[in-house]
């Protein structure tokens, strides 16, 4: 489904991505973790199109979309960035900004999105989230970290995408949002078979969903396990952990 091979990204002499080959089946749900610098932004930058990579190919459905541009890959391939105010339009109501999603593929203005989303469908669209339907006339701004992120879950999905990229969505939330986050998008998912690569920090949601974890290291996919290796696996040493044992004696000392 998605085949990157032997891709090279650099910036001078700064190396981001070196050499990394993957391949994710139709229907994948993979999480990616790494530690800082590692180039999972990068990474993702490059899938979407957003960076052209400085050698290799990347092929979405055995098609070469390597020089496609960013707006191209948009009808194919959606993104949800960890910024909440990065994946919506946060002066609009949610309903406008539903409506924008709805049409964006198309290129179209705002009024011709609007006229493409009933109301009936906006509301069902945000009562699948749990929300009531009176949060379509709020401006996004107002809505809570959680809210806003669920709602780009909802704009990037309705019309469901061939690739979905989920970059450390619920890195700025607490944890009842990242819960409700996690579980609506595990369902969603699973139940459209959309082929899905989350970046996270955190090992423990490698453990806890999708059917694959990928490791990045210096600029390359390192490691590869499946869900059969998640049991013979210690989360921790996935990306390391923190060393509480150490801060513990230091500030005895200190």
């Amino acid at each position: 489904m998605l085949t990157l091979s032997n891709i090279n990204v650099s910036f001078g002499t700064n190396h981001i991505l070196q050499n990394l080959s993957c391949h994710a089946d139709s229907g994948d749900f993979i999480v990616i973790v790494g530690a800082n610098g590692a180039g999972k932004s990068t990474f993702f930058d490059t899938i979407a199109g957003k960076i052209k990579p400085t050698s290799g190919t990347i092929l979405l459905d055995n098609n070469d979309i390597t020089n496609l541009s960013e707006l191209q890959r948009s009808s194919m391939i959606t993104r949800i960035f960890q910024n909440t105010r990065l994946n919506s339009v946060g002066s609009l109501t949610v309903a406008q900004n539903l409506a924008i999603a709805n049409y964006s593929r198309r290129n179209a203005r705002l009024m011709n999105g609007m006229s493409a989303m009933p109301l009936e469908k906006a509301e069902q669209l945000v009562r699948t989230v749990g929300m009531d339907p009176s949060i379509l006339h709020r401006p996004m701004n107002a809505l809570s970290g959680g809210q806003r992120q669920l709602i780009a879950f909802v704009m990037a999905t309705q019309l469901q995408p061939k690739l979905l990229l989920l970059d450390e969505p619920t890195a700025a939330l607490d944890p009842q949002s990242s819960t409700a986050l996690l579980k609506h998008a595990t369902l969603f998912i699973k139940k459209h078979a959309i082929t899905t690569l989350l970046i996270t920090h955190d090992p423990q949601i490698a453990f806890s969903i999708g059917n694959k974890i990928w490791v990045l290291e210096n600029g390359t996919i390192s490691k590869e396990f499946t869900a059969a290796d998640k049991p013979h696996l210690d989360p921790n040493h996935l990306i390391g952990q923190i060393d509480y044992d150490l801060i513990q004696q230091l500030n005895r000392t200190s």
